[in-house]
């Protein structure tokens, strides 16, 4: 807290006994030198510490040091020594001039001392409200704001004055007190007006913020809406042309014919399960409070469900390497082949007709490591950190699909405390790890 008593009030009796100890000290230095020095000059010492004793202590020293010097001219240095002489003209011009010019300069310097005192204050006012206004501008809370308030003006007004929020005026000042000089009570009130600034400007941060988010679900659901608009206009487009024409009496088609259409109608109809599964999902991974059911679930089993649900074009696709010792994966089971189907048909749309796509599991730590590996593509290592965003399809490559299936997978291994990472491989195409936690034994 900043000290406000005028600075030259306290010790003043140590000043007066400075100011003893300096006409002695003149007084011996002057009877030693007064075969040297004219009286007249001698007089100038005693004139000099009169000048710094009002210069640096006030009045009254400076009055006690103007009278001592007087007795100590008349009784110590000018014949006789060590007795009085009659008072004169000449020795009540000395006093009276000792005293005028004690008096004349003490009041000179105390006018300066308080105007440099008062400047210093001013300044160091000025200084807490700059510090001040520098906190505001990183301030994103209301309680930030109080913070800072409370941390600058408790350096002057102490820690008892506070910011109260709320009101018509945004906010108001407790712990002040009404006596205040002039001088506080606008420093206070400047305070206060930069606290209401900043606290309307984070009002207008917060409303702009709100607007955003409004702003990006629109978007965001504008995108769903579009992407599901195409998406199902594909697969429904040939499940209906499948199921006229080989349903239809007056077209003959062979046998075999007659298979693939329903074959076909059957896998774009698993594409359309697959679509509204994944936007279960989303919705699922999006809400609050996500409850898992873990159980015990082998590796082996869960490779052997992600082919079993697989389309024939995809299943002679795949390579697993799933070793007899592993331990059991501690998942929910649903969620889990939900995060493995959309790896595998994510590197099934993604890569040529025909290639591997390898799934292996390790044992890594605490952890079991499922690595998914295609010879696709790939796509920019710019693109890598955002590829598990939700919509987003990397740029240069002609995809298809919602861009929900990675945004999904990250979101199980996410509720799962594991972790997901993608990377490119050497030899080209993708390599997805995930890890997620088993059974300790």
């Amino acid at each position: 807290m900043v000290n406000f008593a005028p600075k030259g009030e306290a010790n003043q009796s140590r000043q007066y006994l400075w100011g003893l100890v300096l006409v002695l000290c003149v007084s011996y230095g002057s009877h030693h030198a007064k075969h040297l020095i004219s009286e007249d000059n001698l007089m100038l010492f005693f004139l000099v510490s009169i000048i710094l004793a009002a210069l640096y202590w006030g009045e009254g020293p400076a009055t006690l040091v103007a009278f001592l010097s007087f007795l100590a001219l008349d009784f110590g240095v000018f014949e006789p020594r060590f007795k009085l002489n009659t008072p004169d003209l000449q020795y009540c011009i000395s006093l009276l001039t000792f005293l005028g010019v004690g008096y004349v300069i003490s009041r000179l310097s105390n006018s300066l001392r308080r105007q440099a005192s008062e400047a210093q204050r001013r300044a160091e006012f000025s200084q807490q409200l700059q510090f001040f206004g520098r906190d505001l501008t990183l301030v994103q809370t209301e309680q930030d704001v109080t913070d800072a308030f409370e941390r600058n003006a408790g350096r002057i007004f102490g820690p008892q004055v506070r910011l109260k929020l709320g009101g018509e005026e945004l906010c108001q000042v407790e712990g002040a007190d009404p006596e205040y000089p002039a001088e506080l009570a606008d420093l206070l009130s400047s305070f206060v007006h930069q606290a209401k600034l900043a606290l309307q400007r984070v009002a207008s941060a917060e409303d702009l913020r709100q607007a955003m988010l409004v702003a990006e679900r629109e978007r965001v659901q504008n995108a769903l809406l579009n992407s599901l608009s195409h998406d199902l206009q594909t697969p429904l487009a040939s499940v209906a042309g499948s199921l006229q024409v080989a349903c239809d009496p007056a077209i003959h088609l062979e046998p075999e014919v007659r298979q693939g259409l329903l074959q076909l109608a059957g896998e774009q109809t698993e594409r359309l399960r697959r679509l509204v599964s994944n936007l279960l999902q989303m919705t699922r991974l999006d809400g609050p409070g996500l409850v898992l059911n873990l159980q015990a679930v082998p590796p082996d089993e869960l490779m052997g469900v992600v082919l079993e649900q697989a389309p024939a074009t995809m299943r002679d696709r795949i390579e697993s390497d799933v070793p007899e010792d592993l331990p059991d994966l501690k998942v929910d089971y649903v969620l889990v082949v939900n995060l493995l189907q959309n790896l595998v048909e994510n590197a099934h749309k993604y890569t040529p007709e025909g290639s591997p796509i390898h799934i292996s599991f390790r044992r890594d730590g605490d952890m079991l490591r499922c690595v998914v590996r295609d010879r696709g593509p790939g796509i920019p290592a710019a693109d890598i950190p955002r590829i598990f965003d939700k919509f987003y399809r990397a740029e240069g490559l002609e995809l298809s699909g919602s861009g929900l299936g990675l945004f999904i997978a990250k979101g199980i291994v996410d509720a799962h405390n594991g972790r997901i990472e993608a990377r490119l491989r050497k030899s080209g195409g993708l390599e997805f790890s995930c890890w997620l936690p088993y059974v300790q034994e």
